[in-house]
């Protein structure tokens, strides 16, 4: 048992768990490090870490990028990760404003520019299918143009019917950035590398969620609501262009690894240690000879078809992860932190009218506190999300476990106390930059522990991840988008002081999610693991029946 995670008895070789680093130790066994030489390593300080996966010799492989190709496709995503996040919330501070100006109730404003989330929500598992059908570049062309084109729709609406359709349609665009990165990042990054590109992608959707509302706020109060989408549509279409040129297709047939039996110290001629080898001397020999694709043939749209599925198979295969417990404990720990993480903005109009008679502006700036706490997660704990569960995994003889990450979910007990401390604080009249530190301190809860939640997904189902973040974003945006109903209501009726000490609660059985699940981590991805392999094994005989009904005793009637 390593830092107290229960041990496996079922599976040789847990999904999720690997040799990260080459101490010559795997599960208290002494290897011949000889045996693992030929495995490939990383460069500079983790020049000790071994690569998982192994990239292949192939120089179209994503892994193989060169740095600045592949720094040029993260940016890129991670600029349009932040303008996803800045539309859902952006005339949040204005809603009161607006709800005068359309004659209508604040909950029916809420609602209608909330009609983003049921486009998040319903197009999130179709986005997802036709990244994996066609590829992950097509969609994010789609995406981009998409939300460019219903930002100019929403600017020139008329009345309310026209901005529920652009922002559903807005919805559509948005959805790929809100869970394909995660799928990019798995796609073109070792494990290594994985942890800090998602906070830094987290935070980008974070600062977006902040300084939209704040930047946004000083249009609509000096301009008009309109004049805000404008703004947005600029950046929107620069950033469809960067797409085109900088975000080539990530997705890679890579060769499933063979395997390479070396023998234990411990028990000569009867015990052997797996480890992974891509040992392929046919496609090896090929690779040596392929050149890097040029960059004007990757500028190509469309790819074709990257499996030979149907849609409606492909379509079908995120539902079976809803039998995995990593998918409900994303949802918990991740998604619906999320969920009143994003009512914060929707509801600040609301909230600082009631306690602190603030205007569109004033409520717009209490914002900084959450840029505050995002920028702090950045710098405080980023870089540590892969130094630290790289030294763990020295301190436990060069065994990696994805469990490691989970130490990082702590960090929500800051978004507890940052609930509770507000809702004590309205109640003795606390000025409003208390209410900013308690946002900041939800802020950075958010950004480290969803950047740990997120990681620790991307470890243990690696490219399965993107179904389940599929599931668990579509739970999310359904829930979100139903909030928006009578978020805005419940805090008029019930007080300030209540709506946050529910938050606060549920905040802190989520973080309390995170215990069962670092204890009994792995033997779940162990499970995890049977099921899948029994699912797999079943559809194949389920194919060979289709194709060859004579295999199976037809012929007997004949």
């Amino acid at each position: 048992m390593a830092f107290g995670i229960l041990e496996d008895h079922h599976l040789e070789k847990v999904p999720g768990t690997a040799l990260l680093s080459d101490q010559g130790l795997v599960h208290g066994r002494q290897i011949d490090i000889d045996a693992a030489s030929a495995l490939k390593r990383g460069t500079g300080k983790y020049a000790h870490v071994i690569l998982i996966p192994q990239p292949s010799d192939d120089p179209a492989d994503p892994l193989n990028w060169p740095r600045w190709k592949k720094e040029a496709c993260f940016w890129t995503l991670t600029f349009a990760a932040s303008l996803d996040g800045a539309l859902s919330p952006m005339v949040g501070p204005a809603y009161v404003l607006l709800s005068q100006q359309f004659g209508v109730s604040v909950d029916e404003i809420t609602s209608s520019f909330g009609f983003v989330l049921l486009g998040l929500g319903t197009f999130m598992l179709v986005q997802n299918s036709l990244a994996e059908k066609f590829g992950h570049r097509i969609v994010y062309l789609g995406s981009v143009s998409l939300m460019f084109i219903s930002c100019i729709w929403c600017a020139v609406s008329p009345n309310l019917a026209s901005i529920r359709a652009s922002r559903l349609f807005q919805g559509f665009g948005m959805s790929a950035l809100q869970s394909m990165v995660a799928s990019t990042l798995e796609q073109i990054y070792c494990v290594h590398e994985r942890g800090s590109r998602t906070v830094i992608w987290s935070f980008a959707i974070m600062a977006g969620i902040t300084l939209g509302p704040l930047l946004c706020s000083y249009v609509v109060q000096n301009l008009s609501w309109q004049w805000a989408f404008w703004f947005v549509s600029i950046p929107l279409g620069l950033n469809s262009l960067a797409v085109f040129f900088f975000v080539p297709e990530t997705t890679y047939k890579r060769a499933t690894p063979q395997l390479k039996n070396v023998e234990t110290d411990s028990d000569k001629g009867s015990s052997l240690e797996k480890i992974p080898s891509e040992k392929e001397p046919d496609v090896e020999s090929m690779a040596r000879t392929m050149r890097p694709p040029s960059y004007i043939s990757q500028l190509k749209i469309w790819h074709g078809a990257i499996t030979d599925e149907s849609f409606f198979k492909v379509a079908l295969r995120p539902f079976p992860f809803l039998l995995s417990p990593v998918t409900w404990f994303m949802f918990l720990s991740y998604s619906m932190q999320t969920v009143w993480l994003s009512l914060m903005p929707l509801c600040s109009s609301t909230i600082f009218t009631l306690e602190y008679n603030f205007d569109a502006k004033q409520t717009g700036l209490t914002n900084l506190g959450g840029l505050v706490g995002i920028v702090l997660a950045l710098f405080v704990t980023g870089f540590f999300i892969d130094s630290g569960v790289v030294l763990m995994s020295k301190w436990n003889r060069g065994v990696y476990e994805p469990e490691y990450r989970l130490l990082f979910m702590s960090s929500m007990l800051f978004g507890v106390f940052g609930y509770f401390g507000w809702a004590v604080g309205v109640e003795h009249s606390m000025p409003w930059i208390g209410a900013v530190a308690c946002i900041a301190m939800a802020n950075f809860s958010m950004v480290v522990s969803g950047s740990a939640a997120v990681t620790y997904l991307l470890d243990t189902h690696r490219h399965d991840a993107l179904h389940v973040l599929a599931l668990t974003n579509f739970m999310k945006n359904m829930v979100l988008y139903a909030s928006t109903f009578f978020a805005n209501g419940i805090i008029v009726d019930r007080g300030v002081k209540v709506s946050l000490m529910i938050f606060g609660a549920c905040q802190l059985a989520c973080w309390a999610a995170s215990i069962p699940m670092y204890i009994y981590g792995k033997r779940v991805r162990s499970y995890v693991g049977i099921i899948l392999s029994l699912l797999h094994s079943s559809l194949n005989v389920l194919r060979q029946l289709a194709r060859h009904p004579r295999l199976y005793g037809t012929e007997r009637n004949d």
